[in-house]
């Protein structure tokens, strides 16, 4: 999945820097390719620090440069490379980083197994009336501290996981899954009644 991402992200550059100037005719193919190569080999030189460099103050300083280089193709090849690490706190600042990229955030709601059986057939039944899309928006993101807001929602992340609250609406609490994705339960208010739900969504 990871190898698919990356392809699809350097298409664009590959298409830019065969059109730079005036058309395709601007450079010679040499050219191209040479610009090419040595886009490809800083990336992958800034990757494997991601990735093998065995200080994590190292790790950790080469991402935050590559998420806030400015260069999209770098920013999203730092997130997905720090998503998939073993290293918990590089782990935990790409999670925050594909989050704030987010403008919403698209969950698919199951009925939570756990939940009293009362409880089970009322949530089945608001998704057989509403659907099984439920819509977290963020209006304002604040990196640093890792918080969203919105009208009504207030949202935090810690670690790999974003905790929200949907003021009379009802709350939840997802977590990072595999590494594009995010799990957990939620609940929906409506009025006096309560539903439980299984929320999955992806994030990349």
């Amino acid at each position: 999945m990871f190898y698919k991402r990356t392809v699809l992200t350097l298409a664009p550059l590959l298409l830019g820097l065969i059109m730079t100037g005036s058309g395709f005719a601007a450079e010679s193919f040499d050219q191209i390719l040479e610009k090419a190569r040595a886009k490809a080999g800083e990336l992958a030189k800034m990757r494997k620090i991601i990735n093998e460099e065995p200080d994590p103050n190292v790790r950790l300083a080469a991402f935050e440069l590559m998420v806030n280089s400015g260069d999209s193709l770098m920013h999203e090849i730092a997130i997905d490379s720090g998503l998939a690490s073993a290293d918990k706190l590089l782990q935990s600042a790409a999670f925050k980083a594909a989050i704030m990229d987010l403008e919403r955030l698209n969950l698919t709601l199951v009925v939570d197994k756990d939940a009293s059986t009362e409880i089970q057939t009322a949530s089945q039944a608001y998704l057989d009336k509403n659907g099984d899309q439920y819509l977290l928006k963020f209006d304002k993101k604040d990196s640093s501290k890792g918080t969203i807001s919105a009208q009504y929602f207030d949202a935090q992340v810690i670690g790999t996981h974003l905790s929200y609250s949907y003021s009379g609406y009802g709350k939840g609490t997802l977590y990072l899954k595999d590494d594009n994705a995010v799990s957990g339960d939620i609940t929906i208010t409506n009025g006096s009644k309560i539903f439980r739900y299984v929320a999955t969504a992806d994030i990349r």
